[in-house]
């Protein structure tokens, strides 16, 4: 009998180690199921210099979410602990609601705690730049 219960407590945890390992490996698609129109503004602080600004036209908007939203990303590293920010992005809908928020760090990184996203394609880093010099100016 208890060699029974020990065989299910194994069995028990294996299963859960292969569904987080599964769960580690998948792609993440961030903005997923979220419509460009559905956006009003991004909220967005650049770490870097300390600006903020707002994005509000309806074409940057979603050029920035069809970007985002076309890039798989992979869960890298842990990002508890970690300080420093390129982009801060918050997204807030019609009503003024925040739909998602996350830090775009570089070209190929997302900051999501507790975690790292990395991916082989470019992510709108560079657009968000022109936007910052364009709105900050």
């Amino acid at each position: 009998m208890k060699k029974k219960k020990y065989l299910l407590i194994i069995m028990i945890v294996f299963a859960l180690a292969a569904a987080s390992a599964i769960w580690y490996c998948l792609p993440k698609t961030f903005l997923s199921g979220v419509e460009p129109s559905d956006i009003k503004s991004i909220a967005v602080f650049d770490g870097n210099t300390g600006k903020g600004f707002d994005i509000n036209d309806a074409d940057e908007i979603r050029y920035i979410i069809e970007n985002i939203q076309g890039i798989k990303m992979e869960r890298d590293n842990i990002s508890i602990g970690y300080l420093g920010v390129s982009f801060r992005m918050h997204f807030y809908d019609k009503t003024g609601k925040e739909i998602e928020s996350f830090i775009m760090n570089s070209a190929n990184t997302i900051r999501k705690d507790p975690f790292f996203y990395r991916c082989d394609d470019n992510l709108c880093f560079d657009y968000l730049k022109e936007l910052e010099d364009k709105y900050t100016d």
